[in-house]
C-alpha cells in the first residue's frame, strides 16, 4: 500500500511552554491527511478508505506550506486495505465502500447473504469517480482557506496544529454519496496541558468532567496571568485570554465567534464569484457560502451544473490521554490498542445543564482516533454498519444520528471481544445487529460508550414507537422470506428499480 502525505507546518515564534515541548519531541511538521493509493476491484464491490491524521512526526527541515509527495490521481483515492485481504467467508469481496459493480448488470441473489452484498454495492457503496470528483474540489478549497486563515489571524496561525478529517470518512462507513465532509480544526492553547503532578487544581488549564460525556475548562494561574506572563508574545496569545468568562471558563461561544471570523476573513481572501467567493477547477468556479449549526461552521459550495458539497470545520482543543478522565469511575479506560497521542473537545453544547451557565460553558468529548483503532480489523463491521445506515435512512428514521448505530457497533465489540465473529458472513452479522439496534429503540437507550451514564437516544415516544414498529415487522418477515429485507433497504423508487432487474 502507497500513500502521499500532506504536512502542514507552522510558522511559531516564541510559543507557549506546552508548544515549546511538543515542537521539541516531534519536530515542526505536523502530518494532516493520507490517503490510501492502489485498486482492488472485485465483482460486487471494492475498498475505499480515505483518509487519517498519522500519528508520529517526522524529523525535517521546515519547510512552507503543505508538501505533497506526488499529485493526487484516481489510484491515489483507493485501497486494498488489509482488512479486505483476510479471509472473510462467502462476501469476502465485499469489505468497503467503493462500488465498481456495472449497475446494469443482472443481479445474482440467491440468498440473504447475496442481497445484502448487491444493495451494499448498487445502493450503498460510494462510486469512485463521484469521490474523486468531491474531493478534488475539497482539497481545492481547504488548502487555500487554511493558508487564508494562518495569514489574517496570528493566533491561528502559531496555534493550529492539526487538522483531520473526520466523521463517516474518517470510520469509512459513508454511504452512497461523498457530498460531506468533516474537519477537526485541533486549536492549541499558550499553557502546559499536562495535569500538575501534586495538586490537580493548580494545573494551567483545570479539566471539570461535571456531566457524562461533557467537561468543562477551567483557568489556571498560568492561563490567568497570560497577558502579564507572555511579554511580547501576549499580543497573540492573549486571544486565549478573551475566551474567558468572568469565573475563568473558557466560554465556547467566545471560542466560536472567535473561529467563525477566522473563516470569514479567510474567505474574503477569495476571489468573488456573483458576489461569493470562490474557486476555479478545470474552469468551473465554485461558490463558497457558510452556515452554522452545532460545533460545526460549515462551507457549502456549488457550481453552476447542480454539482454541491458541504465541509464542516469543527475546531477542537486537545488534551493528552495522561489527563483521560478514567480516574473518575464514569468513564471507561482508554483500551491499549486504541491509545492515541491526544483526546479531544469539541464546542457543543449540553442541553438541559444544571444552570445557566452550563451551555456555554460545556465541550463534548471527541474520541475519533481512539474509536477508529477499536473498530480496525473488524472485516465486515463496516459493510454491515452502513446497511443500517441504508436502513435508517429509507425508513426516514431521522431522529437516529450515524453516531448512534456506530455506538452499537462498539459495544457489541466491547460485548463479544471476539475478532472471529466479524468475520462471519453479511446476513449473520447484519441480523445479529439489526436486533441490537430494535432492542436498543424498545429500551430507549443507547448508551455514549466512554460513559454509560450518558444516553444518546433522546426521541419523543410517538416517534420512537413508530421506528420500533419498523424494525419488528422487517425482524419478523425476514426469517419468511429475505427478500423483505430489500424492501425496508430500499426507497420505494430504489425497489422498483430493482424489482425490474432481478431475474
Amino acid at each position: 500500500m502507497t500513500f502521499y502525505t500532506i504536512y502542514i507546518t507552522m510558522n511559531r515564534s516564541g510559543p507557549g511552554r506546552q508548544e515549546e515541548r511538543e515542537r521539541e519531541e516531534s519536530g515542526d511538521f505536523w502530518k494532516w491527511l493520507a490517503v490510501g493509493a492502489g485498486a482492488a476491484a472485485a465483482v460486487a464491490g471494492g475498498v475505499y478508505m480515505l483518509s487519517r491524521a498519522l500519528e508520529s512526526e517526522p524529523e525535517e527541515p521546515r519547510s512552507q506550506g503543505w508538501v505533497m509527495t506526488h499529485d493526487p490521481t484516481a489510484d491515489d483515492l483507493f485501497s486494498s486495505d488489509e482488512e479486505s485481504l483476510q479471509p472473510q467467508g462467502p462476501m469476502d469481496e465485499l469489505t468497503d465502500a467503493v462500488s465498481r459493480l456495472a449497475v446494469s448488470s443482472v443481479p445474482r441473489v440467491s440468498n440473504l447473504n447475496s442481497l445484502l452484498a448487491d444493495i451494499h454495492s448498487r445502493y450503498v457503496a460510494i462510486r469512485k469517480e463521484d469521490l474523486e470528483r468531491h474531493y478534488n474540489v475539497f482539497m481545492k478549497v481547504i488548502y487555500p482557506l487554511h493558508e487564508n486563515m494562518k495569514k489574517v489571524d496570528p493566533y491561528y496561525g502559531r496555534y493550529s496544529s492539526r487538522i483531520q478529517i473526520a466523521g463517516s470518512h474518517y470510520d469509512r462507513l459513508r454511504i452512497k454519496k461523498p457530498d460531506e465532509f468533516d474537519m477537526d480544526i485541533v486549536i492549541g492553547l499558550p499553557v502546559n496541558l499536562e495535569e500538575h503532578p501534586s495538586n490537580p487544581e493548580e494545573s494551567d488549564i483545570v479539566i471539570e468532567p461535571v456531566h457524562a460525556g461533557y467537561v468543562q475548562l477551567r483557568a489556571g494561574v498560568q492561563y490567568v496571568n497570560i497577558l502579564i506572563r507572555d511579554g511580547a508574545d501576549s499580543v497573540i496569545n492573549a486571544q486565549a485570554y478573551k475566551w474567558l468568562d468572568d469565573k475563568k471558563y473558557i466560554q465556547r461561544s467566545k471560542f466560536m465567534s472567535w473561529f467563525k471570523s477566522v473563516v470569514d476573513r479567510a474567505l474574503n481572501k477569495f476571489l468573488k464569484y456573483n458576489g461569493y467567493p470562490s474557486v476555479t477547477i478545470d474552469g468551473v468556479p465554485y461558490t463558497i457560502s457558510v452556515s452554522s449549526s452545532g460545533p460545526a461552521y460549515t462551507l457549502i459550495i456549488k457550481n453552476y451544473t447542480g454539482f454541491k458539497l458541504d465541509v464542516d470545520l469543527v475546531p477542537a482543543l486537545k488534551f493528552p490521554e495522561r489527563r483521560w478522565l478514567g480516574k473518575n469511575k464514569a468513564y471507561r479506560d482508554i483500551p491499549p490498542h486504541c491509545s492515541a497521542a491526544y483526546w479531544m473537545v469539541v464546542p457543543k453544547p449540553i442541553k438541559h445543564g444544571n444552570s445557566s451557565h452550563d451551555e456555554d460553558r460545556s465541550w463534548r468529548i471527541a474520541m475519533h482516533d481512539q474509536e477508529r483503532k477499536f473498530i480496525h480489523n473488524s472485516y465486515n463491521l463496516r459493510s454491515v454498519n452502513r446497511l443500517l445506515k441504508k436502513l435508517r435512512d429509507a425508513q426516514d428514521m431521522d431522529y437516529i444520528a450515524s453516531y448512534y448505530i456506530k455506538t452499537l457497533f462498539l459495544w457489541k465489540i466491547d460485548e463479544l471481544n471476539n475478532p472471529a465473529f466479524w468475520q462471519r458472513d453479511l446476513a449473520t452479522i447484519f441480523k445479529v445487529m439489526l436486533k441490537e439496534f430494535h432492542t436498543a429503540l424498545v429500551e430507549k437507550k443507547i448508551r455514549y460508550f466512554w460513559n454509560r451514564r450518558n444516553n444518546l437516544l433522546k426521541i419523543p415516544d410517538n416517534i420512537l414507537k413508530g421506528y420500533v414498529n419498523k424494525l419488528e415487522k422487517l425482524i419478523n418477515k425476514m426469517d419468511e422470506d429475505y427478500m423483505w429485507v430489500a424492501r425496508y433497504l430500499l426507497t420505494p423508487t430504489e425497489y422498483s428499480e430493482y424489482e425490474q432487474i432481478l431475474p
